[in-house]
Formats: C-alpha cells, structure tokens, sequence
C-alpha cells in the first residue's frame, strides 16, 4: 500500500486555507434576511424540536437548521484536525495538543461571532460557539483516531 508523507509545510499551508475558508464562510457570506442575533443557549434545539413537531424532520426549514448545525460541527472538526496534526511532532505530548487545539478553537469561535454582532449582513449566535467548539472536540477525537487512517504526517 501507497503511503502519503504530509510535512509540516503542506500541514500548515492546509490549515491556513482551512482557516480561510471557515473566516469566509462565517463572515463573508451573507445571512438570510431577519437573521436576528441569538444570546439564548440552546434556543436553536428548542426551534429544531418545535419545526420538527409542527412541519415534520422532512420539511425544508427543519433540514436548513440541521444543515446549519452540521455545518458548524464539520467545519471546525476539520480545522482542529489540521491543528492537531500541525501541532503533533516529536516531544510534544497528544494531551498539549489536545489542550492548545481546545483553547484556540474556543478563542476562534468566540473571535467569529464576536466579529459577527458588528457586520450588517450576519447575525451572532451563541449556540454556534457550542456547536464549534463540540465539532473541535470531534476533531481532536478523529485526530487520536489518526493510527487508523492511512496518511503518514510527519
């Protein structure tokens, strides 16, 4: 079997476009219209529930939410992921990385929606940062995983 060498170099450069392409989409594209700022924790669970009972799991705004959430969840295991394996190299323990790849995935989404109350065309939500931060946690988890995955970071 084939194996792929990853360097720090192409481990930073994917990165650096992860990150670019999460800032992008978080702040760049613009929100629907009546996008309101949302500061009640787990209001969008509550609205999930609500659609479901009233429209049905298969209706379009219960789907958009859930694509909103694994939206969230996927971007940010990607981009702790790469953080991870950015990070990992010879004398430094999985636990620092699993600490260091925790806090900057905190600060990052906490720095988003932050930077969101202040643009006109999106809408801060604190949910969102529950859901970045659970879909780090799952990033850090994959990268653990990483003995099972055929690519060789160096």
């Amino acid at each position: 079997m084939k194996r792929i060498r990853v360097g720090k170099v192409a481990q930073g450069i994917l990165l650096a476009v992860c990150t670019a392409v999460v800032l992008a989409l978080t702040l760049l594209v613009q929100g629907r219209p009546g996008v309101r700022t949302n500061l009640a924790p787990f209001e969008d669970l509550q609205r999930l529930s609500a659609l479901a009972m009233r429209r049905g799991i298969l209706s379009n705004g219960f789907l958009f939410a859930v694509v909103g959430i694994a939206g969230n969840l996927a971007m940010f295991a990607l981009w702790a992921y790469l953080g991870w394996k950015f990070l990992d190299g010879k004398g430094r323990s999985p636990w620092r990385n699993d600490v260091d790849v925790l806090l900057a995935g905190v600060v990052f989404s906490v720095g988003i929606e932050a930077v969101q109350l202040f643009l006109p065309t999106r809408a801060a939500d604190i949910n969102d940062i529950f859901w970045n931060v659970l879909g780090t946690i799952a990033g850090i988890l994959i990268a653990h995983a990483g003995a099972f995955v055929r690519l060789d970071w160096e």
